[in-house]
């Protein structure tokens, strides 16, 4: 039992380290904390940004399409453009080309009233040309009047048209043309600057390695560096814009994110216009937002890496002035209660240890004469006797028990663990009690009752008991204390030592035949288990008997002993072989003692 409790006992040495450890432990994670947080505030901060950022520039470039395509319905009434378009055949060549200068002047003023406009053209089939601001006048093929056609008589998912090169904005009149296949008067086309857009989008990326885009279902333009970044974030944040729209199909929707792309993080914010059928996708990466927070991380870990070298000298000091000397006199104390007299300490350094090497020397000298002198024959002569009646009771199977309840209450095991301490509490009160050496055999069957409980939890009841109350006119007979236990614990440790399904125990008594004339009763043990050897058995046999010196006194023995020296050679234990296995112990004593 010294022994077990010497293998958990815990030096001062590591009380020490663990106890700085816990002192600067909260701190670091106080840092840790408090970095973590802020870097919470930083994203929360950056995503609010972000999302007044993108709503600024997206409502900007909104309104700018929506002041060009009022400006370019007014065109509709241009009196040049009219006259061009309805009554081409009135005008002298004079007139027509007066016309087409006038008309180009004023589609020059509609581009230079917005920087997204790289180009105005006006075509007019009744003149089968084009006036454009590139240029003064171009023919327009019925080939091109067709695709114009086309355009307009297809499906529309946004504002836009894209021939395959530009982004469009156009005007037809009449707009209901298509609908019985014939011309238009005119189509007033607006091609959008690409150098603008994408100017516009530079603006919106600030940090090194992120990036921007118009994203179109026909079309997109992006700007950035980083285009595996861009091709890995924007398929993620479409679809779930995608989703956004499905649950809420109208107006604008603005989500914000986060990314990973090769263990690099990003930012990202995303915004749908439905009204221009266009997506505005921003990213950027966390390391140019959380730059400073990481170096702040970084000078963290190196903080904490001095602290461990500091510690591991402090820790190395510490061993050499107080942990090595404390252990020398502790395997030197150890020495001297297994019976080793002649233990010296020296110690070189003049400090606190040396004063008590000093003494402990001094106390090994004058115990070691005392012993000599005054009590070695006496403890010889009663060491024989105190090795032959002392409880032999294996206290293992607790320490396996609290390591169980420890598991239990880790696990929140609530109801188990409040059976296996109400148990072990049971156990405990009843072997650490003082008082009188004999009970009431009732309460050692109660005790042993609550033994075997503690191994069903314990072995999570692959192994059942039977645990009958003793016969009434036995239950108050006087006993020694502690006799069924070490059978009983003997049972689990040796009778049940391999795993098998169906293990069982079964204790009980029963009367007895009567021996010179006493009334005798038994206790008996039973379990199904491995059993033991014939040789084996018939070797417990002799011990029982006397015939056989043993070389300790086992537990099972020291309660034979037991039962001989209260009620004399008609008591004690026999041994034989249980019908299917296992072993049938019986405790067998006499009753003639008053109830």
């Amino acid at each position: 039992m010294l022994q077990g409790i010497r293998k958990r006992r815990i030096s001062i040495f590591t009380k020490m380290i663990v106890m700085f450890l816990i002192v600067i432990t909260p701190l670091y994670a106080l840092g840790a904390e408090m970095n973590s947080w802020g870097a919470s505030i930083v994203k929360r901060v950056t995503d609010k940004s972000l999302q007044s950022m993108v709503r600024f520039y997206q409502t900007s470039l909104e309104n700018e399409i929506d002041r060009i395509e009022r400006l370019q319905r007014e065109y509709v009434n241009d009196e040049d453009l009219a006259a061009l378009a309805i009554t081409p055949e009135a005008l002298t060549e004079f007139q027509t080309t007066t016309a087409i200068i006038r008309l180009q002047e004023r589609l020059k003023l509609m581009k230079e009233s917005s920087q997204y406009i790289e180009n105005v053209s006006a075509h007019i089939p009744g003149i089968g040309k084009t006036v454009s601001t590139e240029e003064l006048v171009s023919d327009l093929s019925g080939e091109q009047l067709d695709i114009l056609k086309q355009a307009a008589a297809g499906p529309r998912n946004s504002r836009f048209y894209y021939d395959g090169k530009h982004v469009l904005l156009r005007e037809y009149y009449p707009n209901k043309f298509f609908s019985d296949g014939r011309n238009p008067m005119f189509v007033l086309e607006l091609t959008l600057s690409a150098q603008a857009l994408m100017l516009y989008l530079e603006q919106l990326t600030e940090y090194e390695g992120g990036g921007a885009a118009l994203l179109h279902a026909d079309w997109q333009y992006v700007s950035t560096g980083d285009e595996e970044a861009f091709s890995s974030l924007s398929r993620g944040a479409l679809q779930a814009i995608k989703r956004e729209q499905g649950l809420a199909p109208q107006g604008t929707a603005l989500l914000s994110g986060r990314g990973t792309v090769q263990e690099r993080h990003f930012f990202t914010m995303t915004s749908y216009v439905e009204s221009l059928g266009i997506s505005l996708f921003v990213f950027i990466p966390e390391k140019a937002v959380l730059g400073p927070l990481e170096r702040y991380r970084i000078y963290m870990w190196c903080i904490t890496g001095a602290a461990l070298i500091i510690v591991s000298f402090f820790s190395f000091y510490l061993y050499r002035a107080v942990h090595r000397p404390l252990t020398l006199l502790v395997r030197s104390f150890r020495k001297v209660e297994s019976g080793n007299l002649s233990v010296s300490i020296s110690y070189k350094s003049n400090d606190e240890f040396h004063y008590l090497y000093e003494q402990f020397n001094h106390m090994v000298s004058h115990l070691n004469k005392l012993i000599y002198e005054v009590y070695e024959q006496k403890i010889h002569l009663q060491r024989s006797e105190l090795k032959q009646l002392q409880s032999q009771i294996n206290p293992h199977f607790l320490y396996n028990s609290f390591y169980l309840l420890y598991r239990m209450t880790k696990a929140y095991d609530c109801e188990n663990a409040m059976n296996f301490t109400k148990y072990l509490g049971d156990y405990f009160q009843y072997v650490t009690r003082s008082g009188s050496e004999e009970v009431q055999l009732i309460q050692e069957f109660q005790h042993v009752r609550a033994y075997a409980e503690i191994q069903a939890i314990r072995f999570s009841n692959r192994m059942t008991h039977e645990i009958r109350d003793p016969l009434p006119e036995l239950a108050a007979l006087r006993v020694p204390r502690l006799i069924l236990q070490p059978i009983v614990e003997n049972a689990y440790n040796h009778g049940f030592s391999t795993p098998a399904q169906g293990l069982r125990l079964t204790v009980y008594t029963e009367p007895a035949e009567q021996e010179q004339g006493s009334q005798m009763a038994a206790i008996v043990v039973e379990d199904n288990g491995v059993g033991m050897p014939l040789s084996e058995l018939e070797r417990w046999e002799r011990l029982f008997a006397g015939t056989e010196t043993p070389g300790d006194t086992t537990g099972m023995l020291n309660v034979h002993l037991r039962l001989r020296l209260k009620y004399g050679k008609l008591a004690g234990i026999s041994l034989s072989f249980r019908d299917g296995g296992g072993l049938r112990v019986r405790l067998l004593f006499p009753v003639h003692e008053e109830l």
